[in-house]
């Protein structure tokens, strides 16, 4: 059995398209879940506050899903209580939630009560500044995403030429009767990996917790694995498979990187420049493509190195970010009564607790 706690996945990310949030996954007022939707400035005590939450129902034997924040992975964007059907989230930007059900299904925890305006007020040249400052290192951020983007389609595209689709056919086949025992259920959305503080973040070790059996896709060019991992879905979804569909954080909803099946303990996974897995018992696929010709693996592997290097550029612009975020958090810090905090965190898990 895996440990409960190592199951970490991400709900945002810088893409192309800038932050892309899949945060509304979160959301499950069918199935009797509660959300929280915590308010507030940064450095007012939300990732603290989830996390206290998280400890104290895994104490009580919960199994929780945390969701870090892509930009700073020690600090927490969200977690998902399944045991407790509840769910709680930093509702702000960029990830902004609203409620749809309020007071019915979610609340609002507005900490921003639990801090002295006067304080913030003044400060406020200082924090405007930093704010604007993080939000221009952001959109920096996102501009090299996205010129990195465009040249790993480029390659993706040239790379459908040579993918070997007897050999993909092939494996997909094999994989369906490994799965024909896979629970019912539905498809959650998650991201395994982020364009982060000075690097690119990624949770194989969630990965390999759910799926100790696990199909290695080694490919730096898109194409074979996007087909195989594409056509898997479908399957996942045509026969209403519990899975778990994990998107390329660069691309986002553009293209899958991994599809972990976790009541069958199998997960198919793509390794390439970005990121691998340090699993020492997958089992690796090689065969899905012809060799390339040597004039598109010239330009291929020249797209692929400014690609990298613009990936690098763009996790060195979210460190900056980050740098001067623990600069502004410093002054809401400063203003905040965290003895509020604690009675607004007695509060949420006598509720939880309660409600069952």
């Amino acid at each position: 059995m895996y440990s409960k706690n190592e199951i970490k996945f991400f709900l945002g990310s810088n893409t192309k398209r800038g932050f892309v949030s899949l945060f509304e996954q979160l959301r499950d007022p069918e199935n009797g879940y509660r959300l929280y939707i915590l308010k507030g400035g940064p450095g007012s005590g939300k990732s603290s506050l989830m996390r206290r939450v998280a400890k104290y129902m895994e104490g009580n034997g919960h199994y929780v899903e945390y969701i870090p924040c892509a930009s700073d992975p020690e600090s927490l964007d969200a977690i998902l209580d399944y045991d407790g059907k509840t769910a709680m989230v930093d509702g702000t930007a960029p990830h902004t939630l609203d409620p749809k059900y309020p007071g019915a299904y979610d609340t609002i925890i507005n900490l921003g009560d639990a801090w002295d305006q006067n304080v913030l007020f003044q400060n406020r040249q200082r924090i405007i500044e930093l704010s604007d400052k993080i939000s221009q290192y952001h959109s920096m951020a996102t501009s090299s995403i996205t010129a990195a983007a465009i040249l790993l389609d480029c390659n993706r595209t040239m790379a459908k030429a040579y993918v070997n689709h007897s050999s993909v056919q092939k494996f997909e086949q094999n994989l369906a009767k490994e799965l024909k025992d896979s629970a019912s259920g539905q498809e959650h959305k998650r991201l395994l990996s982020a364009v982060s503080v000075g690097k690119t973040v990624f949770f194989d070790d969630t990965m390999m917790a759910l799926c100790p059996k696990l199909y290695v896709i080694s490919d730096n060019w898109g194409a074979a694995s996007d087909l195989l991992l594409s056509n898997l879905r479908d399957l996942a979804l045509t026969k209403n498979l519990d899975v778990i569909t994990c998107y390329c954080s660069i691309h986002n909803l553009g293209k899958i990187d991994h599809l972990l099946f976790p009541s069958a303990r199998i997960g198919v996974t793509t390794a390439n420049s970005f990121h691998s897995t340090s699993c020492k018992t997958y089992i690796s696929i090689d065969e899905l493509m012809y060799p390339i010709e040597t004039a598109d693996l010239d330009i291929m592997t020249n797209y692929l190195s400014t690609a990298q290097h613009l990936i690098e550029t763009a996790s060195d612009h979210v460190a900056s970010a980050k740098q001067l975020h623990d600069k502004l958090e410093a002054f809401y810090i400063e203003a905040m009564d965290f003895s509020k905090v604690d009675i607004i965190f007695n509060g949420i898990v006598n509720d939880m607790l309660h409600k069952e």
